[in-house]
């Protein structure tokens, strides 16, 4: 068997609110076996250049390849690219949407779900905290969510769609309603309103629901251990990114004065990225990104290597329904998994552009592991066919 055709899809929601930019592989085999990736570089920006390294990628190294050998052609993108060994979100991204379709390919060539071939289950149905619900704009583009009383009230609605668990970033909106990253040293008042917000939503949420709490990375060591001490009465299940991941001295400081579970990842690749963070302990919880990160061949050696240590797994989530399916593919089959991200809220997800996905299937917080073959969706071409499409067709070899 091998790989004869790949399909590059650039989809962006009409409207699109949130500026994301999904990037979307299907890979297709000369017995017509398919599989689903994708970059994950669905926001900020990147998204061009992960299409771009992906079509370069496909087209020296997988085109013509057997599509089983999965590691080996991990191995070949991870060593000839030359920037594979070094890294980022770019080539990574590429190498995670190829390596995703790999598995999705095995998994249906054998009629088994992907999870059946890291290990097999070890939970039937995967928990989530919503996302997303604290920073949705209205139709003049300005959060609608500002003030402690308006976060309490968003909490409602993640309480009544039924979840027990859900993170927001206290500091992302400015006082005066704008989006904003705030300065990496916080004065008394920016201080006093995220802790008033996170204050509402315990309140709001009740003592038995999960808060998480998102910082983005933006604060710097001695705002982030000021603000994590006063945020230890709300008791948040973790402290995500207080400050940013390319220090492991500066996270380490702040895990070390700060009791509550710091979290961190997505901004992380591969499991070089993650080694001195495990080994140190700098992290309770690991939040790898599968579409970033290297796939899901990296994803499970991150998983098993933090499991060495007691470390929680919580894999990131802010990108489209393929890279959901794989997420919930690693969460079936790791024991060291905590919780699922999952963004009920976004709205411009482009779910349509698989068959059945998982991300509109929550129930009570919860969603159930499919035991379809593969990832568990497949590419809606109907859908697909609206957004641009980059195919690459057979080499000889």
């Amino acid at each position: 068997m091998k790989i004869v055709e790949a399909e590059i899809y650039d989809a962006s929601p009409a409207g699109n609110a949130q500026g994301l930019s999904l990037v979307l592989l299907r890979l297709r085999t000369d017995n017509g076996i398919d599989g689903l990736g994708e970059v994950a570089l669905a926001y900020g920006t990147g998204s061009a250049a992960g299409s771009a390294m992906l079509r370069q990628l496909v087209e020296r190294y997988i085109i013509g390849a057997d599509p089983t050998r999965i590691e080996q052609l991990w191995q070949r993108m991870l060593r000839e690219t030359f920037w594979g060994l070094g890294g980022g979100p770019v080539v990574y991204g590429g190498m995670s949407a190829i390596d995703v379709a790999l598995w999705d390919i095995k998994g249906k060539m054998l009629g088994v779900p992907v999870y059946e071939l890291l290990g097999g289950k070890v939970r039937d149905r995967v928990r989530l905290y919503a996302n997303g619900w604290s920073n949705l704009a209205g139709p003049d583009g300005r959060p609608q969510i500002c003030t402690p009383q308006e976060y309490a009230q968003g909490v409602r609605r993640v309480l009544d769609d039924g979840y027990g668990a859900l993170k927001f970033d206290p500091f992302y909106i400015s006082a005066d309603r704008r989006r904003w990253t705030p300065s990496p040293v916080l004065d008394k008042v920016a201080m006093d309103l995220a802790e008033a917000r996170v204050q509402a939503v315990r309140e709001a949420a009740g003592p038995d629901v999960e808060i998480c709490i998102e910082v983005h990375g933006v604060l710097g060591v001695t705002s982030a251990i000021e603000m994590g001490r006063r945020l230890v009465p709300y008791r948040p299940m973790f402290y995500e990114e207080p400050v940013h991941a390319l220090n492991v001295d500066a996270m380490l400081k702040v895990a070390r004065n700060v009791p509550i579970a710091i979290a961190a990842g997505e901004r992380l690749y591969t499991r070089f990225g993650f080694r001195q963070y495990v080994e140190r302990q700098a992290l309770d919880i690991v939040q790898p990104d599968i579409s970033l990160a290297g796939g899901l061949t990296e994803a499970k050696k991150i998983s098993d290597y933090a499991d060495v240590y007691g470390i929680h797994v919580q894999p990131h989530l802010c990108a489209g329904p393929v890279h959901t399916a794989a997420c919930i593919q690693l969460d079936a089959c790791i024991p060291n998994f905590i919780i699922q991200e999952w963004r009920p809220y976004a709205g411009d997800l482009l779910l349509d552009l698989v068959n059945e996905p998982l991300d509109g299937r929550a129930e009570g917080g919860y969603v159930a592991v499919p035991d379809t073959p593969g990832l568990g969706v497949t590419l809606n071409e109907a859908a697909a066919s609206e957004h641009p499409c980059v195919r690459i067709g057979v080499r000889d070899v």
